[in-house]
């Protein structure tokens, strides 16, 4: 399957999979156990709730959100959250640091069911130190 930047075309093809339907296992060559807390956790929640397998969300370059996020409050003593309330496809969601919003940022879903922030990771760490 092709992915698709804008998040269209294939996307279409997912939609009429049951919940926890799936033609990959993306875990089938992964020791799991090997795998940070955080992960492990959310591919044990999501087999519980019959979900699709869990695919953690990255930036535009690949860069896992939760490695830079984590960084960027180790380094700085911080909290930084991603939220949206009531957002459709499409919406941009609102970045905080310790529950001040400092900006926004597009998300997207990958046909291959990863959610895509809209920044390289070391732009997204600029801009959050920026703020500080």
């Amino acid at each position: 399957m092709d992915a698709d930047p804008d998040g269209g075309g294939d996307v279409e093809k997912l939609q009429g999979r049951d919940p926890g339907e799936d033609p990959e296992d993306p875990y089938e060559d992964t020791d799991t156990s090997e795998l940070p807390d955080w992960w492990r956790k959310t591919i044990e929640e999501f087999q519980q709730y019959g979900l699709r397998p869990y695919r953690p969300p990255r930036f535009e370059d690949g860069v896992l959100k939760h490695e830079v996020v984590d960084d960027l409050e180790r380094q700085h003593g911080v909290e930084i959250r991603f939220l949206a309330y009531a957002s459709q496809i499409g919406d941009a969601w609102q970045v905080q640091v310790d529950g001040e919003p400092v900006g926004e940022i597009e998300r997207r879903r990958s046909p291959e069911g990863y959610t895509v922030y809209g920044m390289e990771s070391e732009a997204f760490a600029d801009f959050v130190e920026s703020k500080l």
